[in-house]
C-alpha cells in the first residue's frame, strides 16, 4: 500500500511500514505502548476479579501469553534509523539487558542481510524511474 496510512489501518496486516517524522513517529510509539500496557493491566484485573473468573481464564492463558509476547516492545529489539549508510538501530528508552540482546541480535540481521544496502538499491531504481 502506497499513500497515507490512518492510525486505524497500522495494524491491519496490510502496512509494511510507516514513514514519519521522528516526533510523529515516537508519539504514535508510545500511544500503542500505553494501550498495550492499559489492555494488559485491565484484562488482568479482570481476569483476577473472582476465583470464576480465574478459573475461567486458565484454558485461555496460552492464547493470552502468545498476544502478550507479540505487543510486547522488548521482543523486538530497536527501531532502524533510515537516512544512514550503515545499520543504525536505536533501542527503547526504558531498555534493560533482555532489550538490548534482541536490539544486538536484530543489528547483525541487519547486516547479515544487507538491509541498507538493498533499501539504497531500491530506492535508487525508483529515482530513476521518476
Amino acid at each position: 500500500m502506497f499513500g497515507n496510512v490512518e492510525g486505524r489501518d497500522a495494524f491491519s496486516g496490510e502496512i509494511d511500514a510507516i514513514v514519519t517524522d521522528g516526533f510523529t513517529g515516537n508519539v504514535f510509539l508510545k500511544a500503542i505502548e500505553g494501550l498495550g500496557k492499559f489492555v494488559k493491566r485491565t484484562l488482568t484485573e479482570s481476569i483476577k476479579k473472582n476465583i470464576f473468573s480465574i478459573i475461567g481464564a486458565i484454558p485461555c492463558m496460552p492464547a493470552i501469553n502468545r498476544f502478550a509476547k507479540t505487543v510486547d516492545y522488548k521482543e523486538y529489539g530497536g527501531a532502524l534509523f533510515l537516512g544512514v549508510k550503515k545499520p543504525v538501530v536505536k533501542a527503547h528508552g526504558s531498555s534493560d539487558e533482555y532489550l538490548f540482546y534482541f536490539t544486538i541480535k536484530q543489528a547483525e540481521q541487519f547486516v547479515e542481510n544487507k538491509a541498507v544496502d538493498k533499501m539504497i538499491e531500491e530506492f535508487e531504481k525508483i529515482s530513476k524511474k521518476a
